[in-house]
């Protein structure tokens, strides 16, 4: 372990915590932390991550990578924007391309 390591994950742990006001899933608010940081509140603009279009990819998500992230394709948000293509079906892809 680094040195400083155990200090940095507390700091993370009461950083996810704190988004933690917002009602979300654990799990959802660690993985949201970790990709956003500070950032997160602009992600949770509205305290709510929104409906859910595919499998850990909400509204709120695709909001903030439209607005702040120039995200303007299904193509934008699963490959560049995000690594969550790697990881959709084809229906879970049309899902996203839909909304």
């Amino acid at each position: 372990m680094r040195t400083g390591e155990p200090l940095l994950r507390a700091h993370f742990k009461r950083f996810v915590q704190a988004v933690g006001l917002c009602r979300l899933a654990p799990s959802l608010r660690r993985r949201l932390a970790r990709a956003y940081g500070a950032r997160i509140d602009l992600v949770l603009a509205t305290g709510e991550p929104g409906a859910e279009v595919a499998p850990g990819l909400h509204e709120a998500k695709l909001n903030y990578l439209h607005a702040h992230e120039w995200a303007r394709s299904a193509d934008d948000v699963l490959r560049r924007r995000s690594k969550l293509g790697l990881h959709f079906s084809v229906a879970e892809r049309t899902a996203e391309a839909g909304w």
